[in-house]
């Protein structure tokens, strides 16, 4: 009799059909109270871990009181709220608890170039979303450039698609009901997150209208009959609704997960103590710059990240994907480590990389690095910034140097990497 495997935490512990009844229900977040709860009463025997503990729950009600804010104050905008999003930048936007403001920042962010580019990274590391990468591309130039109109319909067709491709349903968004958009341990299933965006954007529309739109109503847009929807808004919720189904994909795979075993009191008091470990080191960490042509080739090439981007760029050259495959940073764990080799072979095998050159490291964050790199494809030289996280086995961001962390970077194909000509 075959061996039946372990439920998911998804189906031990499921989500209301309408989402969350607020930001403090759901699965992490409750976790997390819960635990501190408990942590409490190790303190008697840590006191001297008092004030690192009040630092975890105030960052906690933080996390947590902005995803309720946002939507208490936004919710029946149909914005949703998603991983991509500048935690601090909402924080400040929600604590004016004015619609306008909250919304003005939502935009900004979409307007904000490199903000885009890593939400974008982001979207592409997931697997269904990979074959629609050049639309993305074009969909984010054509934001740029104003062209609002061409985001939204370019958009509207690639959610389709990625719906579509996302579990065995084999059904666009467009057909989707509200709970089916609700997953397991996400903000963007909030009772007034994605599932509640659904109504609006299969709206019926019979009639042409010429008044500006400022909703995406996926049915309207279309079929012709809502003809002016040409706006930065409406190209706004587009994006924002993009990622959002991002992290629908996403928390369906982790939801298959089997529950993690909960942590005994030496753990508990383990983990308080790495926290705060954590914090000190973060607390003495200074940002740092370097350019070859300022501190010589030599410096540069001795950070650790650089060394890890050189070897990353090496097995590029050579064609060894299975040293190359280790340095990239993949959001969705792979099936096995041969699938991913193959997977990543098939990403670069067919853009040879011929040569490159260190220029200089940025290292910003204890945990966060851009490497400036010229690489030569197909006989033309390119400007390439390549951004690193220093990170465990589960993707925890470390502080460089920690034993458990390595650098990896998050553009993972050559279409990400390669920048512009020079």
């Amino acid at each position: 009799m075959p061996r039946q495997s372990k439920p998911g935490r998804g189906e031990v512990d499921p989500p209301p059909s309408t989402g969350y009844p607020s930001a403090y229900d759901i699965p992490d977040f409750k976790h997390m109270r819960e635990q501190m709860a408990g942590m409490r009463a190790l303190l008697a025997l840590k006191p001297s871990l008092r004030a690192d503990f009040k630092k975890i729950e105030r960052e906690h009600q933080r996390i947590v009181g902005t995803v309720e804010s946002f939507y208490r104050i936004i919710g029946d905008r149909h914005w949703v709220f998603h991983g991509s999003l500048h935690l601090d930048s909402m924080a400040t936007a929600v604590s004016a608890g004015d619609p306008e403001t909250v919304e003005e920042s939502l935009i900004a962010q979409y307007q904000d170039e490199q903000r885009m580019k890593y939400a974008l990274m982001r979207a592409k590391n997931v697997r269904e979303m990979r074959p629609r990468s050049q639309m993305l591309d074009a969909a984010f130039r054509d934001h740029l450039e104003g062209r609002y109109y061409a985001v939204v319909l370019v958009l509207l067709a690639v959610m389709d698609g990625f719906v579509n491709d996302v579990g065995s349903q084999r059904r666009g968004l467009h057909t989707r009901d509200g709970e089916e958009l609700v997953a397991w341990n996400s903000v963007t299933a909030h009772h007034q997150g994605l599932a509640a965006t659904q109504k609006s954007f299969t709206k019926s529309f019979n009639k042409t209208s010429a008044e500006p739109v400022y909703e995406l109503y996926r049915n309207g847009i279309m079929h012709g009959n809502l003809t002016n929807f040409n706006n930065v808004v409406v190209a706004s919720k587009a994006w924002n609704r993009l990622f959002s189904l991002i992290d629908w994909a996403q928390a369906i795979e982790q939801a298959k997960k089997p529950i993690e075993p909960e942590p005994t009191f030496r753990e508990s008091l383990a983990k308080m103590a790495d926290i705060a470990a954590d914090r000190k080191k973060m607390a003495a960490w200074k940002p740092r710059t370097r350019s070859v042509v300022a501190d010589g080739l030599e410096k540069v090439m001795s950070e650790p990240v650089v060394v890890a981007a050189a070897s990353m760029l090496d097995a590029w050259i050579a064609r060894n994907y299975g040293q190359l495959a280790p340095f990239l940073y993949e959001f969705t764990k792979p099936k096995s480590k041969n699938a991913f080799i193959g997977e990543v072979r098939s990403r670069f095998a067919a853009t040879p990389l011929e040569s490159f050159q260190v220029l200089g490291v940025d290292v910003r964050g204890p945990g966060l690095a851009h490497v400036t790199v010229g690489l030569t494809v197909d006989g033309v030289l390119h400007e390439s910034e390549l951004r690193w996280l220093y990170v465990d086995g589960d993707k925890h961001t470390r502080v460089e140097g920690d034993p458990r962390g390595t650098w990896q970077v998050i553009q993972t194909d050559p279409l990400s990497i390669v920048g512009r000509k020079w």
